[in-house]
């Protein structure tokens, strides 16, 4: 407690005050009020006296300093009294360091990621919100750019918790380092983070630049060194947005295609960008509910044996009559439910439904060996096996007549979860085929340990044949590869005869193709399947159709 005159002397303290200035009492008391404040904070005492002579009482906050120098935050409560016609001050002081420390923990955890101490996203949008108010009425540059690190989920669950946080710790000082002082850095969520920049879309560009030669170094976590990859997307003000929510929405359209490059890259939103971006949320929205619609059917694809030319099996391909748009592609839809996470529901029904027709078809007479594509996400989910095994026995259907088709890219992204994974389902009795093949990074030492039943030959190299040399010696070499492994082969996208000739010439079991059939119903098998059997028996020598 202190008791002043009007002037801001001190009259009268008590042992508290003498406690936190450091000051004995008879050299607190003579002293002006203005001298315990910082030099900062005197530049506001006549302020403060001229509110208190108003009011007759005042609370505020400012800081004082001890006698050895150091500062600390008080607050101060202030009343004037008026005694025998004399006026005097008596103010009363509170040391608040202990409650600042507590608030600017509390600012901390609202306002600041935990692992790597920059920004969160609710900080970030209010600078953002800011910055955009500043360039809408200057004028001046401003620039949004996401940034996704590729494989930090994937690395992540083996690497543990510590050293995933020690790389995300790395990656944002890596951030800062390419960036001013007056730009803004902050961690979304996950391995997602923005970058406020006042800059043009010219000064954008130099620092996305930077990021990627700083992320070509390799980074160390868990004693190991990793490579890690970085995307950015970058939106301009005010041509790809002018409101803080509009600048993300782009900038995050211009990531999504940076994500599907291969090693780091960095895209400028665009108009374009933006279309492709609205076409897929239509496509996301409408194919949640495909499936309760009954939009979505089972085409078949005729798998045909080169040297008898019979039909030895179907492939069962998705496709989507959407009811205002026709068919939809499916090279348009599976990616989007492969990112939206519907990829499991889709290949859960697909697999149910083949089974069902397979079970139809056999009970007809018909025995044909059903193709069935499954994801990356299904071949992690640990029951796979069972699950097979149970819908087996639940449609009579034996296993070998079930072969499942892995792309090559899926099997090779993580070839020891998948070996395990591999081995457990074709321990059921189920054949195994890899599709795509040839456009991975497969070799044997990566594949003897995986009982492949069916190496799937790309339809680009298949395309070039006979005359493309370079193609020929790649399916010539994946034929080779397939008789070491003691697998057959199957060529897609078989169109020609010449093409299918060649093929035959050089060992290869299996093809599919427009040169036989497309893809159809599956009421339109049965009859297929009952003509081309008129077919070889007609003829001594079966003749493609």
């Amino acid at each position: 407690m202190l008791f002043a005159d009007t002037e801001g002397r001190i009259l009268e303290c008590n042992e508290r005050a003498v406690e936190a200035y450091g000051v004995p009492h008879d050299r607190l008391v003579g002293r002006a009020l203005a001298d315990l404040r910082t030099p900062e904070a005197r530049r506001h005492l006549q302020e403060d006296l001229d509110h208190l002579r108003t009011a007759g009482a005042l609370t505020f906050e400012t800081e004082h300093r001890r006698a050895d120098g150091r500062h600390f935050p008080v607050e101060a409560s202030v009343r004037l009294i008026e005694d025998a016609g004399h006026a005097y001050l008596l103010k009363i002081i509170r040391d608040i360091s202990e409650r600042k420390v507590h608030e600017a923990r509390i600012h901390e955890l609202a306002y600041f990621d935990p692992v790597t101490r920059l920004p969160n996203r609710d900080l970030f949008l209010d600078r953002l919100t800011q910055a955009a108010a500043m360039a809408q009425r200057d004028g001046a540059p401003l620039t949004v750019m996401l940034m996704g690190l590729a494989d930090f989920r994937r690395l992540a669950g083996p690497l543990g918790e510590a050293s995933s946080q020690a790389l995300l710790v790395e990656a944002a000082a890596r951030l800062r380092r390419c960036v001013r002082a007056e730009d803004s850095v902050a961690r979304l969520e996950g391995d997602e983070f923005a970058l406020l920049l006042h800059a043009d879309a010219r000064g954008a560009e130099r620092v996305a630049m930077q990021l990627l030669l700083r992320f070509a170094d390799p980074f160390t976590a868990g004693g190991q060194r990793l490579a890690l990859e970085c995307d950015l997307g970058i939106a301009c003000h005010p041509d790809d947005g002018r409101s803080p929510e509009d600048l993300l929405r782009a900038a995050r359209v211009a990531l999504a295609p940076a994500l599907t490059e291969k090693g780091s890259a960095y895209q400028f939103h665009t108009p374009q960008l933006g279309l492709a971006a609205r076409r897929r949320i239509e496509i996301e929205t409408c194919l949640r509910d495909a499936l309760a619609r009954g939009e979505l059917c089972l085409h078949y694809q005729p798998q045909i044996e080169i040297t008898s030319g019979r039909v030895a099996g179907v492939e069962a391909l998705m496709r989507w009559r959407h009811a205002d748009w026709g068919w939809v592609p499916p090279g348009e839809f599976i990616p989007v439910g492969e990112d939206c996470g519907l990829i499991d529901a889709l290949g859960d029904w697909a697999l149910e439904t083949a089974l069902t027709q397979l079970a139809d078809w056999r009970a007809q007479g018909l025995e044909l060996r059903m193709a069935v594509n499954l994801s990356a996400a299904q071949l992690r989910a640990p029951d796979l096996p069972d699950d097979i095994r149970h819908r087996l026995a639940r449609h009579a259907v034996p296993p070998e007549a079930l072969e499942i088709e892995i792309t090559e890219s899926v099997t090779m992204r993580d070839i020891n979860q998948a070996r395990t994974r591999l081995r457990a389902m074709t321990d059921t009795g189920v054949h195994l085929a890899i599709d795509d093949f040839g456009t991975g990074y497969s070799s044997l030492a990566s594949m003897k340990h995986v009982r492949v039943d069916l190496l799937k030959i790309d339809m680009s190299f298949v395309a070039g044949l006979p005359e493309d040399a370079e193609n020929a010696a790649i399916t010539a070499a994946i034929i080779a590869m397939a008789e070491a492994l003691g697998a057959r082969t199957l060529a897609e996208g078989v169109e020609t005869a010449g093409q299918l000739a060649w093929l035959r010439a050089h060992g290869c079991h299996l093809a599919q193709g427009w040169h036989f059939a497309r893809a159809m119903p599956a009421d339109d098998i049965a009859a297929f399947c009952r003509e081309r059997l008129s077919t070889l028996h007609s003829h001594n020598e079966w003749r493609p159709q």
